[in-house]
């Protein structure tokens, strides 16, 4: 299965998929993932007002129990490979998302997006504040607009308490039902009709229409509030019609093609896409300011689908009859195809034509460094990142590359330094604890290795393997006063949160 994702999702040294050890999606995480509300293109019937923003529904399940079943749905969601390891793309989308945010100063919660290696069209919120949207949704909005429009709908799923909402209406229901949509989820959103519809038959009947009817009513209100959210954040008031309707359009595309999965979380009616064409017509037109890195990133993302001749072959006839939105964006896209092909000396030469034209971008050197690495030109290629990040020192993806071909140079001890000046700037990064664990290893330096290991494992949210990490470092033995005592106190933390987490599922077993 790694290998079967790797070679259609990843051309990249930074695609390091993770190996699948057991199921995609545990028990618990698929309550997590019922918070992508919605499931269903069943009749509503009516329904009662939803409670206001703010309102008891926030006392049944805690913002903090919210966090930690989002945590551990985004630990399975890693461990099963589909969770996209691109620095560049889940950069991008936490960009695009904050910006949202940023324009609405009073949500208060934390959120965190990334990219689902996956071409199905889809898109969905879990507690806690994690939205994850598929690649194949990112490739067919046309415009950064319509992608806005999306994550602001999922930004209000969050903040309308709706997964609190939800556990609300459920928790006189047996949870055999829950289980049972749960699993109806998963399977629709891999395109198995058939299988989704038998495990909702196979599930309390009563239990499962009454939530479906609730969604409905949660998805009306995610319209209504994401539309508020797009708008103060100035995108273009006409993106979320005009993007429900090209997945309505695309309902006509047989389930061997892309239906999107969208539809089956989130049903689009023509309802639904009155109100939003509405609300357009209802303000002034403003154009949107609109980010270049949208089309590199879609690029990025096209060069991963398909086999890689066929790639290259897509973005070559693009730029022949000029059928793009950004040309400096199609000829990375035909770089980035290249690169998958091992046809590296044509993939430079495109890249430094861009450059050569006076195109500045930073995906333009971070690609141009991934060329010379896989041409195995790593002296080139630690001088390339050197300077390249010197340019582009806010660009993240150079600093995971730097140090990792200085460890492929044999430099651990520069890659350690450059690794913790990283981490000076980004404390809570997942992937530089990563990075720095295996430059200490490389190092011999075994209370830093499993220092930084444990510390990437409390932020992936396994506490055990991260306790377990820091009672090792406590027995290695080779750090100096400071570093132990740091150590020993961490583990000291970790054990009582984990404590505190078992006092709390025994009591949510009890209420």
């Amino acid at each position: 299965m790694k290998k079967e994702l790797a070679r259609v999702f990843g051309y990249l040294s930074k695609m390091n998929l993770a190996p699948i050890s057991r199921p995609p999606f545990s028990f618990r995480a698929l309550i997590g993932v019922l918070a992508c509300v919605a499931l269903s293109s069943s009749p509503a019937f009516a329904q009662s007002p939803l409670p206001e923003l703010g309102d008891s529904s926030g006392a049944l399940v805690s913002s903090q129990q919210e966090k930690k079943v989002g945590a551990d749905a985004m630990r399975e969601l890693r461990a099963s490979g589909a969770y996209l390891q691109d620095p560049e793309v889940n950069a991008y989308l936490n960009e695009l998302g904050q910006r949202i945010l940023a324009a609405n100063p009073a949500i208060r919660e934390k959120f965190e997006f990334f990219g689902v290696a996956d071409n199905g069209v889809n898109a969905f919120a879990m507690p806690g504040g994690y939205i994850g949207v598929n690649m194949g949704l990112v490739l067919l909005t046309q415009s950064e607009s319509e992608l806005a429009s999306v994550l602001a709908h999922e930004i209000a799923h969050v903040t309308q308490k709706h997964y609190a909402r939800m556990m609300d209406d459920q928790r006189k229901n047996a949870w055999m039902g829950i289980a049972g949509l749960a699993g109806a989820v998963l399977a629709g959103a891999k395109g198995k009709g058939d299988a989704a519809q038998a495990v909702l038959l196979g599930s309390q009947a009563a239990t499962v229409q009454n939530y479906l009817n609730f969604s409905r009513e949660n998805e009306r209100e995610a319209d209504r509030i994401g539309y508020q959210y797009l708008t103060r954040a100035q995108f273009d008031t006409s993106a979320m019609g005009v993007f429900m309707e090209r997945l309505q359009r695309a309902t006509t595309i047989s389930d061997t093609g892309v239906v999107p999965g969208y539809l089956r979380t989130h049903p689009i009616t023509m309802e639904r896409i009155a109100d939003a064409n509405t609300r357009a017509v209802s303000v002034d037109f403003k154009l949107a300011k609109e980010s270049v890195d949208f089309h590199y990133v879609r690029a990025l993302l096209r060069s991963y689908v398909g086999e890689p001749k066929t790639a290259v072959s897509f973005f070559e006839s693009a730029l022949e009859e000029r059928k793009y939105a950004s040309e400096p964006a199609t000829r990375y896209g035909l770089a980035a195809a290249l690169l998958r092909s091992h046809d590296y000396a044509r993939g430079k030469q495109v890249l430094a034509s861009l450059e050569s034209d006076g195109v500045r971008h930073p995906m333009i050197p971070a690609m141009m460094g991934q060329m010379l690495i896989q041409n195995e030109e790593i002296p080139a290629a630690v001088k390339h990142f050197e300077r390249a990040i010197a340019e582009y020192p806010n660009h993240w993806q150079l600093h995971y590359d730097l140090p990792e071909v200085l460890l492929r140079a044999k430099e651990p001890k520069r890659a350690l330094a450059s690794v913790e000046k990283s981490l000076a700037r980004q404390p809570d990064n997942v992937q530089l604890f990563e990075l720095a664990a295996r430059a200490s290893a490389d190092l011999g330096l075994k209370m830093k290795q499993h220092r930084f290991l444990g510390e990437q494992y409390a932020k992936q949210g396994n506490l055990r393997g991260a306790l377990d990490q820091f009672e090792l470092a406590s027995k290695a033995g080779d750090g100096d006063y400071y570093e132990a005592s740091y150590v020993d106190a961490r583990a000291r933390e970790i054990k009582r949160e984990i404590e505190q987490l078992r006092k709390d599922s025994r009591r949510t077993l009890f209420e």
